[in-house]
């Protein structure tokens, strides 16, 4: 992998993603609400395409034909879309408090095992109850994160690797399962296109898109323009899991069984 090239490629999508985010501006401000939509939509995907490259950087996607044929799948980038959503934007006060989280953590856990050693020295090698080891609480996705992560490894990712794309009924709900059936792209072709009825009607057209609908396309796309950080927590989650997710799609072989290793949930959402 040559991370200057990636590096690049990865400024590229940004600013062409921004320059679309501009575009839309433009033309909310003129009332043209159905080509605003359209470009803020376009505009998300060039953010998520950024996003997944950078994934491969950070080591936590392999840089295999499935992942690089997702890139140009619409549906694929709007399901990373939501995971970026979820992801804390970039904010010296957000960082500062989560370096002294992790500082606080890793303290903590230090002191415990000088304790232990401490014990041990003396000739203890039983744990003390009244001094556990420090646990690092349970980590979940919240569900539509877990969701799209899930949808776009076993069913995105295996329409490229097999044919067969696995569709688990635990993603047969909620907004990722929408966002994969094509509710939003269909969105944005709406805002493009007339489409003709088969009784050769005017159905779906520029015209019904709403300056609500267009300002929230908008705002959805500047969200996802903003760097995140990337020592948060959620981010980091994110680089261990996906190894695992994404752990047997390098030697698999069409018609072998998918790895069934999948993104977690909790309903309370990210601990």
């Amino acid at each position: 992998m040559d991370a200057e090239k990636f590096s690049q490629t990865i400024s590229a999508c940004v600013e062409n993603g921004r320059k679309l985010l501009e575009d839309a501006k433009s033309l909310f401000e003129s009332g043209r609400f159905s080509t605003a939509l359209a470009l803020a939509v376009l505009a998300q995907e060039e953010f998520a395409k950024a996003f997944l490259l950078q994934l491969v950087v950070d080591d936590a996607l392999p840089w295999l034909p499935e992942i690089q044929r997702s890139m140009a799948r619409h549906q694929a980038k709007h399901l990373l879309a939501i995971v970026m959503e979820w992801l804390p934007p970039f904010d010296f006060g957000l960082l500062a408090e989560q370096r002294k989280r992790n500082t606080e953590r890793h303290e903590k856990k230090m002191a415990w095992l000088q304790r232990s050693i401490e014990r041990y020295r003396t000739g203890n090698l039983q744990p003390d109850p009244n001094d556990p080891e420090p646990i690092e609480e349970e980590f979940r996705f919240p569900p539509d994160v877990a969701t799209a992560l899930n949808i776009y490894r076993f069913e995105e990712l295996e329409r490229f690797r097999s044919g067969y794309p696995w569709r688990d009924a635990e993603c047969s709900t909620g907004k990722a399962r929408k966002i994969a059936d094509g509710a939003l792209d269909r969105k944005k072709q709406s805002a493009l296109y007339v489409n003709v009825t088969r009784t050769e009607e005017v159905g779906l057209h520029p015209g019904l898109i709403t300056g609500e609908e267009a300002a929230e396309a908008i705002a959805r796309a500047e969200c996802l323009s903003d760097p995140f950080i990337s020592y948060s927590d959620e981010y980091e989650k994110l680089k261990e899991i996906l190894p695992l997710v994404f752990s047997n799609l390098e030697n698999v072989q069409a018609g072998d069984e998918v790895n069934d290793t999948k993104a977690e949930s909790g309903a309370g959402g990210a601990v």
